[in-house]
């Protein structure tokens, strides 16, 4: 699969109203057409007003003829985009791939109704999001350190991968992955049982130790219809 891997960066306190506009008008139509819901969070802390939508495709061809359906819709013109448009101040896209050790979401699941214990669990879900610059031509060399020691340290302490992927097309030598927490105590016991565990100062740090030339973090949350590992 690719991956159409959007953040945007809506007006101050306008995150809830583009949320509710997704789920009710931009998910259904996009899910109309056969596109892949990959990925759905927004900022608790680090830069605010970021939100980040992550669609998938089969490959190059059904993401030009799925986009096309989608954009003819008169739906898309009619209902979301007046709704939707106003509310972001920018936007950035790169065309991503994600290697066989992340997770894949189907095009279809389910949205939890308001209430239930699986809505609840949802919003009590932390996210630590990740953004790295690496090196040119250190991608490959990260990918297998991630995939045989930082992706099994992380499992054992309890931590999910809920999304790992790489630029293709915009920004070059861009990593983004995605660690899924049951809530933020979670997230901070397993985060130093993490550091403290002694393949991850003694194997995996020194194996990626100068491959990042940058790093970006936020804490993210997801919502109802964003798929979970």
């Amino acid at each position: 699969m690719i991956y159409d891997f959007r953040m945007y960066t809506l007006k101050p306190g306008a995150t809830p109203d583009y949320r509710a506009g997704v789920k009710e008008v931009g998910l259904p139509i996009r899910q109309s057409h056969c596109v892949a819901l990959s990925g759905w969070y927004w900022s608790d802390i680090g830069a605010l007003n970021q939100v980040v939508h992550i669609w998938g495709y089969h490959d190059l061809a059904h993401l030009n003829s799925a986009k096309a359906a989608v954009y003819a819709d008169p739906d898309w013109s009619g209902k979301y985009v007046p709704r939707a448009q106003p509310l972001v101040e920018s936007q950035k896209t790169w065309l991503m791939q994600s290697p066989g050790f992340a997770p894949k979401y189907p095009v279809e699941f389910d949205i939890p109704a308001d209430g239930t214990p699986e809505f609840q669990a949802k919003n009590d879900m932390v996210f630590d999001f990740r953004q790295y610059t690496l090196h040119p031509g250190s991608l490959p060399t990260y990918m297998a350190a991630v995939e045989e020691l930082a992706l099994p340290i992380r499992q054992r302490h309890g931590v999910k991968l809920a999304g790992w992927f790489y630029s293709e097309l915009g920004d070059l030598n861009q990593v983004v992955h995605i660690w899924a927490f049951d809530n933020v105590k979670h997230l901070e016991s397993a985060k130093a049982a993490v550091a403290a565990d002694p393949d991850w100062g003694g194997a995996y740090i020194p194996r990626v130790r100068g491959i990042i030339a940058a790093q970006n973090t936020y804490l993210m949350k997801t919502t109802e219809f964003g798929p979970t590992p």
